[in-house]
């Protein structure tokens, strides 16, 4: 009897133990092309709409040729063009660059009103060091949901001209601004520190719960949001166009480029 006793209890255990193994396994972050490549002015074809976001959670980057940001939510996926409305795209689309999460434990991190996207950073990273996670060791996926004030989005129009950079096109972005704002905000807080093949920091793209507008997140104030996230690992990265050029540059100026805007 007391045998019988010891191995249900040590079947109890290793049941146990593998539920939490996988209740906190973390899920997987993929990646079309570097973002060193993007920037270098490399807008080509990297990977359908459909091996970019197939099946995910979450999604943002940018369609080929620079012809909308990227919005993909439970495997439905939108450009935003240069107009600033977004457009259901379609599975065989094609895209220059792209980032995805999925699988993974979800987690509800509290916001309070009034967080900015320095703020909003700031409690993803107070979250992680509170159960002990480094913010410099794992990718995490964000979902921000609810009503913000003072948003900021922006959207870029194709290349003028071959080998236009993306740091160049941005210098012209187009920008589209709301007092007030109701919709989903998705993406990434990466590392700071990058080589240039993924983008530092928090980086955020929006679509509205209308979806009338949309695009990638350059200022926002929280009023009443909440937001699930989840911690991953980064697999290596997709790229469907092969090319000899660098891969990488570290001397992109992230936080010009993609960072909250100060106007």
């Amino acid at each position: 009897m007391l045998y019988r006793d010891v191995m249900h209890d040590s079947v109890l255990r290793r049941l146990r133990e593998t539920f939490h193994e996988r209740f906190d396994r973390p899920g997987v972050v993929e990646q079309a092309r570097s973002a060193g490549q993007l920037f270098a002015g490399n807008y080509s074809p990297a990977a359908t709409v459909h091996q970019g976001f197939g099946g995910s959670l979450i999604g943002i980057g940018v369609m080929h040729d620079l012809d909308g940001e990227i919005v993909s939510v439970g495997g439905t996926t939108w450009r935003v063009p240069v107009d600033g409305t977004p457009v259901r795209v379609g599975d065989n689309e094609t895209i220059a660059f792209g980032v995805a999460a999925h699988g993974g434990r979800r987690h509800r991190v509290a916001v309070p009103a009034g967080l900015d996207v320095d703020g909003t950073l700031g409690a993803v990273d107070a979250y992680l060091e509170r159960h002990h996670i480094e913010h410099e060791q794992v990718v995490c996926a964000l979902r921000v949901e609810g009503t913000f004030r003072d948003v900021v989005l922006r959207t870029v129009a194709p290349p003028r001209y071959e080998g236009e950079t993306l740091g160049e096109i941005i210098d012209d972005e187009v920008r589209f601004r709301f007092d007030s704002w109701a919709g989903v905000m998705i993406g990434f807080r990466f590392p700071d520190v990058s080589s240039g093949d993924t983008i530092p920091g928090l980086h955020l793209h929006g679509i509205s719960d209308d979806r009338a507008s949309g695009g990638h997140l350059r200022n926002m104030v929280t009023a009443d949001v909440v937001m699930d996230l989840w911690v991953d690992e980064l697999h290596g990265l997709r790229d469907s166009a092969k090319t000899t050029t660098s891969e990488s540059d570290g001397n992109v100026d992230f936080a010009r480029y993609e960072g909250p805007v100060t106007e």
